[in-house]
């Protein structure tokens, strides 16, 4: 994912816990940064990733998962 849509770890790291996570302020709480730091990150997601909402990025996180054995 890292390659596909050029994310930094910091990106990564955001979009994986919302997610898993839900919103902003719960990754903020659980990551220790603000809130407004989660959503600077998310925004930069959904730009390289073309996506507009959270529910795309589960579609997007799901794809590159492998099916459960």
């Amino acid at each position: 994912m890292v390659k596909a849509y050029r994310l930094t770890p910091a990106e990564l790291r955001v979009m994986l816990a919302v997610v898993q996570i839900g919103g902003a302020s719960e990754v903020a709480s659980t990551l220790g940064v603000s809130e407004a730091t989660v959503k600077t990150h998310l925004q930069h997601v959904f730009e390289k990733t073309g996506t507009a909402r959270q529910a795309d990025l589960v579609k997007i996180v799901a794809g590159f998962m492998g099916p459960l054995v």
